[in-house]
């Protein structure tokens, strides 16, 4: 009875296979589509315009392109990564433009905004810029100290020089009244 049905069961499985279908034709060469890619975001391409233009060191042109975007999408919620960027630029030393104070505004309003995207970045930077402002300002002062160091030095040599020069003079006149007399 097993055998039977076994028999059975084999049959009804040889009954279900189907032929291969054949293969779809190749299509022509001519006519070979290739999807396309979807379409990037507006912000990925202003980004990637800005970085390469502070990359050669147009900082203006960088500005300019940000500028667009946010006259052109004011409504995207990139517009406050726009205004990061904008500090950023502002901040790099290579810029002609270089303006900390503005740069540290910029940033703290980026981080005044609804949920800034780069709070972490924004934060280390304020904190470069404070770096950088305690740098420059003790740089200054060691500046201003070495000038009046060195003013200090040119009148003490001025000084000894006029001495110098009064007791070169006293010489000479002694040399002269010793040298009149016989």
């Amino acid at each position: 009875m097993n055998v039977r049905r076994l028999t059975a069961g084999l049959l009804v499985l040889a009954s279900c296979h189907h032929p291969p279908r054949p293969a779809a034709p190749p299509p022509a060469a001519d006519t070979v589509t290739v999807p396309s890619p979807p379409p990037e975001p507006p912000w990925a391409r202003t980004v990637a315009a800005v970085r390469a233009a502070a990359d050669s060191g147009q900082f203006s042109t960088a500005d300019s392109i940000l500028a667009a975007f946010d006259r052109s999408h004011p409504e995207s919620p990139d517009v406050t990564e726009s205004a990061f960027w904008r500090a950023i630029l502002r901040a790099d030393p290579r810029n002609p433009a270089f303006d900390p104070d503005s740069a540290r505004g910029g940033i703290e309003a980026y981080l005044a905004s609804p949920n800034p995207r780069r709070r972490t970045e924004a934060g280390v930077m304020l904190k470069m810029l404070e770096l950088s402002d305690s740098l420059r300002a003790a740089q200054a002062t060691q500046r201003s100290a070495a000038e009046a160091r060195d003013h200090a030095q040119e009148e003490e040599i001025q000084k000894l020089r006029d001495d110098l020069q009064r007791t070169q003079a006293e010489l000479d006149r002694i040399k002269r009244r010793l040298g009149a007399k016989p």
